[in-house]
């Protein structure tokens, strides 16, 4: 099968390219590089640098005729000033548009849409937990509310091209490769505790979202490809831990006795989201496999990787990464 992925050089996207690889796929990488690494992008893919706004993709889409779309451009993971909410509608917004006319004009068989999942819920009693996809959306930062639209425009297309889909709305992925930087708690508690510094947690640490490996996304990523057809899914472990629960199980993995940093905030407003994963089981024949335990274990394992090939580099590159590492 051909699979075209938008957004390949980033966190999820460059995973998710490796893996259809390793599943025997052909693979092409569109990516304009502002939120993702050409070294993370696999040689076995064709690469192609370009914006998903620009009229070239069109032609690309035509000329290389995928069998699938996967849309996993990078949206902005944080709350953005109001003078930027046009710029991420314009990516987020026209630029799916302009995706998705293109996929209709190459005969592309399915498009899979990478949606939100945490963040797209307003915050709800546990009593109310786990949510269904049938629960009310009230994404309230920008580049959720164009997550929102992008899933109606997504569905919209369905019905008046016969364009087949998935939309996916994943729980807060953990995990990765090193390669591209992922700013999921996890990964930067235990970057911080591991150079002995004192992590930030914002607000009371109390808000609980829902959290899931990077392996078990790319399996359901597989899945989706033959199954899943016209379906809205929540791709989630279905448990909750909040920031205190992670840092500790960081700390712990670590061994460390180093306290967190508590900023309180506005913005640091608590929350409790647990997502209902029992659609996907059944839809995909697929269920998350790894734990957090396991997955901490691997987190470590990579970032001791990286920190051998690190030391085995010129003191000056050395120098250079920690600068580097320290902005994170």
């Amino acid at each position: 099968m051909k699979i075209a992925i938008t957004g390949g050089a980033g966190f999820l996207g460059s995973h998710l390219t490796t893996a259809y690889l390793d599943a025997g796929h052909d693979v092409i990488v569109i990516d304009n590089l502002n939120n993702g690494s050409v070294n993370a992008v696999d040689p076995r893919a064709r690469f192609y640098q370009i914006d998903i706004r620009d009229e070239k993709l069109r032609a690309i889409l035509a000329n290389e005729r995928p069998d699938v779309v996967s849309h996993h451009v990078n949206q902005h993971l944080y709350e953005v000033p109001l003078a930027q909410s046009l710029l991420d509608a314009d990516t987020h917004i026209r630029g799916l548009l302009h995706v998705l006319d293109s996929c209709v004009n190459a005969s592309v068989r399915k498009f899979i849409f990478a949606s939100g999942g945490n963040t797209l819920y307003g915050p709800v009693g546990e009593e109310h937990l786990p949510l269904s996809e049938e629960t009310p959306l009230q994404p309230r930062q920008p580049a959720d509310i164009s997550r929102a639209a992008g899933e109606w425009y997504v569905r919209y297309y369905g019905q008046q091209h016969g364009l087949t889909h998935t939309i996916l709305r994943y729980a807060d992925v953990y995990g990765g490769n090193g390669k591209v930087n992922n700013p999921h708690p996890l990964n930067y508690f235990l970057h911080m505790l591991s150079e002995g510094r004192r992590p930030i947690i914002r607000g009371t640490g109390e808000s609980m979202h829902d959290h899931i490996a990077i392996d078990d996304v790319m399996q359901a990523n597989l899945q989706v490809l033959t199954r899943g057809n016209n379906q809205t899914l929540h791709i989630s472990r279905g448990e909750g831990y909040t920031l205190k629960q992670l840092y500790l199980l960081a700390a712990q993995a670590l061994g460390s006795d180093i306290e967190p940093v508590y900023i309180s905030g506005a913005l640091a407003e608590d929350s409790a989201i647990v997502l209902d994963n029992t659609r996907a089981r059944q839809v995909l024949d697929w269920q998350p496999r790894v734990s957090l335990q396991e997955g901490i274990t691997h987190l470590l394992r990579v970032q001791q990787q990286a920190q051998d090939s690190l030391n085995q580099q010129p003191q000056f590159a050395q120098v250079s990464r920690h600068s580097s590492l320290a902005h994170v």
